[in-house]
């Protein structure tokens, strides 16, 4: 401690034995001085009681004395822990100190003014590998530079102590070993100079620390200026602290000119991205890490770009958040390379489904009479499929891939009739027995034909569903239609929804051979068929949606409705319906 009560230095077994960190230490130091109870320059010996952090007492003999120099005086304060009923007498007060210097797990050795060793602990031997008697007689062949030794001797000439001097002692074994050394002058009860005690901090794993620390941020320095990918540091209020040169290529900004900018200033690309705040915290919520695969960043000259980014937060040794890392990859050749690839896919679906309805049409071609049948059947298609996700069971069967394909392949339920005669297809009167049986065959024509196309394809596809409808959807309920009398569940979902859609658009149309039943009442003839014809949930959702489908026969009918498909469900039922998605 100096004139001015400033604690200058302290060592570890101070902190282990009372109890106090470092930090109380300093940021409470007139609180730690009152249990000391002693001013500068006072030379003492008494019983003193300091509390620990937990609030016990413990018991010390304090030994003080005052040491000159030229630059002032300096008070030394040696603490020895006690049981609360030890006597403090001078001779128990030796023995003690003699039982510290030799258990205190920490280096100590005393030598007189000429440089002899007089005494070292056990610790001293253990560090630097001697046995008591190889110790050597005079510090000189102690210390690995004798100019080191030199300067601190001048040192405690000058000032009668040289605290933390970074040196180095040799070893037994003639190796080198660091430390640090705080000595101080012993003094006669007359207060003349007798001699020197030594304090050896062993700090050799330090600096082996040290080195491998520099070697680690040289090697880590090396690879955040190398590594490809963009690096950005940031702060946890947002600040931007360092970019290594990949994001300085990226972005067309250098570090000097962002650095201390909040990161959302700088690379926000729009209010619909997520703020850094917002980012911070998903971060801090999944144990340090985020990853974003579809990030989107503003540039310098405005240019937008889309990267793959990772999200990490940086701690120190005690677990304290310092930064946080942001690490991309530039995606946007990749971004655009796929939105090319989705336009071409939906051009290629356009031509595709134009494709199918010209094949499909085929048929119509021959019955002039069906009208626009294939235009109404994919629409009403698509919505009792649409609507029949709502439900459950089929939420996660009826994906949008699903009403896609469903809505396509849905006009080729009857491709099988291009194999039909046309006297008996286009027969305006009844059909005989044998006719009918030559009208049942276009379920298999058309099944069989779709199936030879999709093994062609050598995949699955929209053919699958197509293939399924031209086969079943002329299959019952109740297991009594054709061609293989399947019943319930044993048809397949897509037929179910045609055969239900193809019998409402039959009676609701004109024939050469019968007049088209009014909406209502076709309505009541399919209600009537529930469970027997037609699956039971499908006729629910069609009778609870049955205005869309007085308005779609309408709209694509007479072409005189401008509303859209959504706008008419909309109508329907009140609310927006899952079929805008899929258009």
């Amino acid at each position: 401690m100096d004139q001015n009560r400033d604690i200058l230095f302290f060592n570890e077994v101070l902190l282990t034995r009372t109890g106090w960190r470092s930090m109380d230490i300093f940021t409470r130091r007139e609180e730690f001085l009152s249990y000391l109870d002693i001013k500068p320059g006072d030379e003492m010996k008494k019983r003193i009681e300091i509390p620990d952090a937990d609030g016990e007492s413990r018991f010390f003999l304090l030994n003080s004395f005052f040491v000159q120099s030229q630059e002032g005086g300096y008070t030394l304060v040696s603490l020895v822990q006690v049981e609360a009923g030890d006597v403090d007498d001078a001779e128990g007060y030796r023995e003690r100190y003699d039982l510290l210097f030799n258990n205190i797990e920490e280096a100590f050795f005393t030598t007189d003014l000429k440089g002899h060793i007089l005494s070292v602990n056990p610790s001293f031997c253990d560090f630097f590998g001697y046995s008591l008697d190889l110790v050597p007689e005079t510090i000189d062949k102690l210390y690995a530079s004798r100019e080191s030794l030199e300067e601190k001797i001048d040192c405690l000439q000058t000032y009668s102590l040289c605290r933390d001097f970074d040196t180095a002692v040799l070893c037994a074994d003639g190796a080198h070993k660091r430390v640090l050394d705080t000595s101080w002058v012993n003094c006669s009860p007359e207060g003349q100079p007798e001699g020197y005690t030594t304090h050896l901090k062993d700090v050799s794993y330090l600096k082996n620390i040290e080195s491998r620390l520099m070697i680690s941020e040289k090697n880590f320095t090396t690879l955040f200026e190398t590594i490809l990918s963009s690096i950005v540091i940031v702060d946890p209020l947002g600040m931007i602290l360092n970019m290594n040169s990949a994001a300085e290529k990226a972005y067309g900004y250098s570090w000097e000119e962002i650095f201390g900018e909040h990161f959302d200033a700088v690379f926000r690309a729009n209010k619909k991205s997520p703020s850094f705040s917002k980012l911070a915290s998903i971060v801090d919520r999944n144990d340090g890490h985020y990853i974003d695969p579809e990030a989107v960043r503003k540039c310098r000259d405005g240019e937008i770009k889309y990267t793959y980014a990772s999200y990490s937060a940086i701690k120190d040794s005690t677990g304290e958040l310092v930064a946080y890392s942001v690490v991309e990859k530039d995606l946007t050749e990749r971004m655009n390379l796929e939105k090319k690839l989705k336009e071409t896919i939906t051009n290629l679906k356009k031509t595709q489904s134009a494709a199918i309805m010209g094949f499909a049409k085929l048929t119509e071609y021959r019955d002039k009479s069906t009208g626009k049948h294939l235009e109404r059947i994919r629409e009403y298609t698509r919505v009792l499929a649409a609507k029949l996700r709502d439900l459950p069971q089929y939420r996660d069967y009826i994906t949008d891939e699903y009403l896609e394909d469903i809505y396509i392949s849905a006009i080729l339920h009857d491709v099988g009739k291009v194999g039909i005669e046309d006297q008996i297809l286009l027969k305006n009167g009844p059909l005989s027995e044998d006719e009918f049986e030559k009208i049942r065959e276009h379920v298999v024509l058309g099944g069989e034909a779709l199936r030879d196309v999709e093994r062609q394809m050598q995949q699955e596809s929209f053919l699958t569903i197509g293939k399924e409808i031209a086969y079943y959807h002329h299959e019952r309920w109740d297991g009594k239609g054709y061609p293989e009398g399947k019943k319930g569940q044993e048809i397949p979902l897509s037929a179910r929804i045609v055969a239900l859609v193809d019998v409402y658009d039959a009676l609701t149309s004109r024939r050469p051979y019968k007049d088209a039943l009014a909406h209502e009442e076709a309505v009541e003839m399919i209600r009537q068929e529930r469970g027997k014809h037609f699956d039971p949930q499908i006729v629910d959702i069609f009778v609870e949606n049955q205005e869309v489908f007085q308005r779609i026969r309408r709209f694509v009918e007479f072409e005189e409705n401008p509303e859209s498909i959504h706008d008419l469900l909309q109508r329907s039922n009140g609310e927006e319906s899952k079929l805008d998605e899929v258009r």
